[in-house]
């Protein structure tokens, strides 16, 4: 069974307090992690003779399929959330609409949430665990709930916003002070995904999470290069973030984005190309916007080589 990987939907060097190498760590990292293990672990009981399978054994598999899916769940909650008032970077500001009224009236306020939530984060620090916004159907009401560890939930709940309180989450930037973490991150939050994730939770909302035309998925991608129809891979990256990287998806041919009307002459006009950056936005989406101006079959990588990392998708050293 495979589950699709969720593009970091933000840009990290634009977030306030929060490092890109954070961010890029606990994505790559920590949420690639868990999809990968929760995708082995199905795998796994998939091919297990249940039959004869010692109770003990599947107790296992399934308290660790139970974690996996938890971690990966909360994480996208988690990296869904930030972004700041434009959902791409900077500071945020306060929630209008139905998640802001939805706040006010189960809490009291919204400064009433806000002193509830960061107290439980602040209050899990130095150990382990996540807060989490969570809207239950049963008690029709918002609440915070503390979670331990990946096998503590409110059965029946939908999180809505989730803060990340492992110190995998915050040690690299903050050290052990969890304090300055929680603050950074209530100062990036993007109010606009969770108050869409409220609003389907209540049944109200009838957007669709369609993948765009111009781009591919990971996914796409990794059935491509299986079948033997591996497209034309192009790394279009700035030269500050190519110094800050150690690897390429296999196969792709590197490109500055500055000298495209150089290079762009030189693509094949019948051939289907994919272009990448690190996270997907305008570098490779203006890069791939001109070769489909131009006439060339071009589709950009959705989620950038941040997401084919996390999915685990094959890689090779850069030429340095």
């Amino acid at each position: 069974m495979s589950y699709p990987v969720m593009p970091i939907p933000f840009k990290p060097p634009r977030l306030v307090g929060l490092s890109e190498g954070l961010l890029a760590s606990h994505y790559e990292n920590n949420y690639g992690g868990a999809l990968r293990r929760l995708i082995a672990i199905e795998e796994k009981l998939s091919s297990v003779p249940l039959e004869n399978t010692p109770t003990y054994d599947l107790n296992g598999l399934g308290r660790e399929r139970l974690i996996a899916a938890n971690s990966v769940i909360l994480h996208e909650v988690y990296f869904d959330c930030l972004g700041g008032a434009d959902g791409i970077g900077g500071p945020t500001v306060d929630p209008t609409g139905p998640l802001a009224d939805a706040i006010a009236r189960d809490f009291g306020s919204f400064e009433n949430w806000k002193t509830e939530f960061t107290a439980m984060g602040r209050a899990l620090g130095g150990g382990l665990g996540w807060v989490s916004l969570v809207w239950s159907s049963r008690f029709e009401r918002l609440s915070n709930q503390w979670s331990a560890d990946y096998t503590h939930a409110l059965a029946g709940g939908i999180p809505i916003l989730a803060l990340d309180m492992y110190e995998h989450a915050y040690h690299m930037d903050f050290s052990s002070n969890a304090d300055a973490y929680v603050e950074a991150f209530m100062n990036n939050l993007h109010w606009d995904r969770p108050t869409k994730r409220f609003m389907d939770a209540i049944g109200i909302s009838g957007e669709s999470g369609l993948t765009e035309d111009n781009e591919v998925s990971v996914e796409e991608l990794q059935r491509m290069m299986a079948s033997g129809n591996a497209p034309l891979l192009l790394d279009i990256c700035l030269d500050e973030d190519m110094a800050k990287r150690s690897d390429k998806i296999s196969n792709a041919r590197t490109l500055a984005p500055q000298n495209i009307e150089i290079w762009i002459e030189d693509l094949p006009k019948d051939q289907p190309m994919i272009g990448y950056c690190v996270y997907g936005y305008q570098v490779s989406g203006n890069a791939v916007g001109e070769m489909q101006r131009r006439g060339l079959n071009a589709k950009r990588l959705k989620g950038g080589i941040a997401a084919w990392h996390a999915m685990g998708g094959a890689t090779e050293p850069l030429a340095k």
